[in-house]
């Protein structure tokens, strides 16, 4: 529904995009939570909360990316996305408080997508923006009064896209050997963001995203002096076991309103759980070759996306795409794939068939023998200049 009053002067052609980005936010941002328009409802107050310049970089932001969105990469684009990212700078100037913390972290993120959709750059922009709406978290605490009630859902936001971006990064930037310890990114040339240190996932964000972050980070190479020891090994089993015991939440109600999206929900924890599992029994052990388990897996996982309308997280359509031997298969999860780009506009589902079909292309070349797992998976994302998402 398009507003009515609008608390700040809007002219004529602003307000349109806005009304647009109410209307496809939903499709374009990658959220981890079951209601994503409550969730869209709150960036829409944030933006138009007051005239303030960190409320103004979120509506900038909002603009940029509904003109993106409706018209392409047109000079408008980077006029609104200068004037967040002047907004943002000015609003520095004064001490970031609440809730002026949540609308740069809001704005960051909105950046962050529009970046995603295929903005012309020579390095991962978006993973910059990402970085920096961390940042801000970090600065501000997790036990911050800023990310209580409904703010907490930022937090969800950028630790889900956080977790993420430790799996593109692993297979992506494969070049140096990454810096020792948990929560730390592998370095690349100086200055830029791909150096900094960012915290580890938080307490507060969702179960299957803890487990896959501690996922990412441990995961050892078959040249690691620990890769055969025994401390290695009871991890994985350990982790293994709370990835299996992840329960997706039950349905809250019992009325058909609710009984959809709830279902619905259940159904994408569990998908998330299976494309964990398989990817953590491939590369902790770099485990090419066919498993009854595994099968099993998969085909679970394609009677939960026949159950849904549409799916848009694009990791476990990876790793579940990963497993596709046969042509039969490989139009199935294509399928599911077209599905659900005609209800979402996230670059990463575009990407990801190429990403398939190259993986696909590798498999066919690989005559009477198993390729690498893991070599695979560095060699096709690796070839991309910018870092590719699977949010």
């Amino acid at each position: 529904m398009a507003l009515s009053w609008f608390p700040i002067n809007l002219g004529y052609e602003e307000r349109e995009l806005l009304d647009h980005f109410m209307c496809m936010a939903s499709s374009t941002l990658a959220i981890f939570e079951p209601d994503k328009n409550e969730f869209l409802g709150l960036l829409v107050r944030l933006a138009l909360s007051d005239s303030s310049p960190s409320s103004m970089a979120v509506l900038q932001s909002a603009l940029a990316l509904s003109s993106f969105h409706r018209h392409g990469l047109q000079a408008d684009v980077f006029r609104f996305k200068a004037h967040a990212l002047r907004a943002l700078i000015i609003s520095c100037n004064h001490c970031i408080e609440s809730p002026t913390v949540v609308q740069h972290i809001a704005a960051s993120m909105i950046l962050c997508h529009l970046e995603m959709l295929g903005m012309p750059n020579a390095v991962s922009l978006w993973f910059c923006h990402l970085n920096e709406a961390r940042h801000l978290i970090d600065n501000a605490g997790l036990d911050s009064q800023n990310f209580q009630g409904e703010f907490s859902r930022l937090l969800d936001w950028v630790e889900y896209h956080m977790v993420m971006s430790r799996f593109s990064h692993r297979h992506w930037y494969i070049n140096v050997e990454p810096i020792q310890g948990i929560g730390n990114f592998a370095p690349v040339e100086q200055g830029t963001c791909h150096s900094q240190k960012v915290q580890s996932v938080s307490h507060c964000s969702h179960e299957i995203l803890r487990h896959f972050y501690i996922m990412f980070e441990m995961i050892r190479k078959p040249t690691d002096s620990l890769y055969h020891s025994d401390e290695y090994e009871n991890s994985l089993r350990c982790l293994e076991n709370r990835i299996t015991n992840t329960v997706p939440p039950a349905p809250e109600g019992t009325t058909d309103i609710t009984r959809g999206p709830s279902t619905a929900w259940a159904a994408t924890i569990e998908l998330f759980k299976l494309a964990g599992l398989i990817y953590l029994k491939r590369a902790s052990r770099n485990f090419s070759r066919t498993s009854p388990q595994i099968d099993a897996m998969v085909e679970r996982a394609y009677i939960l996306l026949d159950d849904l309308e549409t799916f848009n997280p694009a990791f476990p359509l990876l790793i579940i795409g990963c497993e596709a031997r046969a042509d039969e298969q490989r139009m199935r999860i294509l399928e599911h794939i077209e599905r659900a780009m005609k209800t979402s506009s996230l670059k990463s589902l575009h990407g990801l068939q190429n990403i398939l079909q190259q993986i696909w292309v590798q498999d066919d070349l690989a005559v009477e023998y198993e390729l690498d797992y893991l070599n695979r998976l560095d060699a096709v994302i690796s070839s991309y200049q910018i870092m590719p998402n699977f949010v």
